[in-house]
């Protein structure tokens, strides 16, 4: 999975540091997909080591940095990783683990895990909404728009996806938090 992800980043043409790479990461695919930060270097020298992917090093401000770029051979590998089946989408929520078995706590203390839980998703609302106005910002300032500009067109498509989900789970636990109220 994070090698398709490198790959991806990489293939928009132009170069990347190992912080530009978590950096996306962090506003994109932390998201939906599970991956390791800490897999993030190891997963670079593999790739390199592999052809895919070269490094060069450049000087700014007194501080060396490395600089990743995709290769002919990194192109063809993102493009066949594209192609493959990556297995059903599979749910994961700790909260829903923690709802399996809330018979373990009070009524108050399940009042609290569901409102923790709404706290979390309309916070990752609003970081998808600023990530969004960033993207759009961004885009303005280089005379494009979502509409326009491959690949900004599907990531925005990924992240109408995030907001819908996260508005979703909202609303789901808002009604369950009634519920919830008028148990007994």
């Amino acid at each position: 999975m994070i090698e398709l992800i490198i790959l991806g980043f990489l293939s928009y043409g132009y170069p990347f540091t190992l912080y530009d790479i978590k950096k996306g990461m962090e506003r994109s695919t932390e998201f939906f997909a599970s991956t390791s930060q800490g897999a993030i270097h190891p997963t670079l020298v593999k790739l390199e080591a592999n052809g895919y992917i070269v490094s060069t090093q450049e000087k700014k401000n007194n501080r060396t940095r490395k600089l990743y770029l995709i290769t002919e051979m990194g192109k063809e590998q993102f493009s066949r990783l594209m192609r493959q089946d990556l297995g059903q989408d599979k749910y994961r929520s700790m909260q829903l683990l923690k709802m399996l078995f809330f018979q373990e706590l009070t009524k108050e203390e399940r009042l609290e895990s569901i409102q923790t839980q709404i706290s979390h998703f309309r916070e990752m609302n609003q970081t998808l909404h600023k990530i969004q106005r960033e993207g759009e910002q961004r885009m303005a300032q280089r005379g494009l728009n979502f509409e326009n500009c491959n690949p900004a067109k599907y990531e925005e498509d990924a992240l109408e996806f995030g907001l819908d989900y996260s508005g979703f789970v909202v609303e789901w636990f808002e009604k369950y938090y009634k519920k919830m109220q008028e148990e007994v």
